[in-house]
C-alpha cells in the first residue's frame, strides 16, 4: 500500500514538473498527453491550475537544529493528503513540486462555479491552518484544456500566489483574474516602473502620509471610482476619502475624476508597492 502511494505520488509529481517546464521548441504537447494517459491522467479534460504555498509563520519555534525546509519536508506526505481530501476527482492531478509547495491540476467538473473553487482552496487552507504552526495560501490560474493551456495556468497560479501575497494580505487564496494588472506591471523592466513612479508620484511619495494616498488612489481605482465604496474599502469615512483625494489632486495639478490621470497614478502606486523609485 506505501509503495504503491509512493510510486502514484511520483507519476503525479512528474505531470505537474513537466506541465511547470514544458516548452514546446523541447517536446511536444502530445507526447505529454501520452505519457499522462499511460497513468490514467486525462490532459485534454478541462481543468485549472493551482498553486498552495505552506510555511512556518515567523517566529516560530524550531526543533534544535531543525529547519522551516525539513519542517515542510516532514510533513509533505500529510499536506498531500489534506489536499487531495478536498480535490478528490480520480482526475485531479495533486502533486508536491518542492518543500512547503502543492501544485494541482484540478478538473473542471461541468458547470463548475469560480466561488466553489475559492471555497475549495479555502477550505485546504484552513485545514492545514488549523494543523500547528502552518499557514498556507493558494494561486488559481485559468482554466485550459490542452499542454501548452495548462503550462500558463500553473505560471499564472504561481503568479497569484506570489502577487497575491503582496497586494492582498488578507485574503489566503488569490486569483489571477484580479491580478492581471498587477502581472503585467512585474513583467515590466524596473527602470521602466522606476520612471513611471518618479515622473507620477516624486511629490506625493514625498509627504508624510504617501502610504495612506497611495492605498487611497488604489482603493479608487479598484472600486470603480465610486465614493461610497472606496470609503468602504478603507473603512473610512466618505468625508476622510474626499480629504485625500483633495490633497492629492492639489499635489499633482490633476483630477483623480480624469480616468487616465487616475489609472498613471494607480499603475504607479502598483510600482511603488513592488519597490522602485526615488523619493527626491
Amino acid at each position: 500500500m506505501l509503495r504503491s502511494r509512493l510510486l502514484a505520488e511520483r507519476a503525479a509529481e512528474k505531470i505537474l514538473t513537466d506541465i511547470a517546464s514544458y516548452d514546446p521548441q523541447v517536446v511536444e504537447g502530445d507526447f505529454l498527453v501520452f505519457r499522462a494517459a499511460e497513468l490514467g491522467f486525462d490532459l485534454r479534460l478541462r481543468r485549472v491550475a493551482v498553486a498552495f504555498e505552506v510555511s512556518v509563520p515567523r517566529p516560530a519555534p524550531r526543533r534544535q537544529g531543525g529547519t522551516q525546509t525539513r519542517d515542510m519536508a516532514l510533513v509533505r506526505s500529510e499536506l498531500l493528503r489534506t489536499v487531495g481530501e478536498i480535490f478528490a476527482d480520480p482526475q485531479d492531478i495533486v502533486a508536491a513540486t518542492a518543500p512547503g509547495w502543492i501544485g494541482v491540476l484540478h478538473r473542471l467538473p461541468a458547470g463548475c462555479s469560480t466561488p466553489s473553487l475559492v471555497a475549495d482552496c479555502r477550505r485546504v487552507t484552513d485545514l492545514i491552518a488549523a494543523q500547528d504552526g502552518l499557514v498556507a495560501r493558494a494561486g488559481i490560474g485559468e482554466p485550459a484544456t490542452s499542454v501548452g493551456g495548462l503550462h500558463d495556468s500553473y505560471q499564472d497560479a504561481c503568479d497569484a500566489l506570489r502577487l497575491g501575497t503582496r497586494f492582498a494580505d488578507t485574503d489566503p487564496v488569490h486569483l489571477i483574474t484580479d491580478l492581471r494588472v498587477h502581472q503585467v506591471v512585474t513583467a515590466v523592466s524596473q527602470a521602466a516602473r522606476n520612471r513611471l513612479l518618479d515622473l507620477t508620484a516624486t511629490e506625493l511619495r514625498a509627504q508624510p502620509d504617501w502610504p495612506a494616498l497611495r492605498d487611497t488612489v488604489t482603493a479608487w481605482c479598484e472600486s470603480g471610482f465610486n465614493l461610497v465604496r472606496t470609503a468602504e474599502v478603507l473603512h473610512i469615512h466618505r468625508n476622510t476619502v474626499v480629504y485625500r483625494m483633495n490633497k492629492i489632486e492639489q499635489i499633482t495639478g490633476r483630477s483623480l475624476r480624469e480616468y487616465r490621470t487616475a489609472m498613471a497614478l494607480y499603475l504607479a502606486c502598483l510600482a511603488d508597492r513592488l519597490g522602485g523609485g526615488t523619493v527626491r
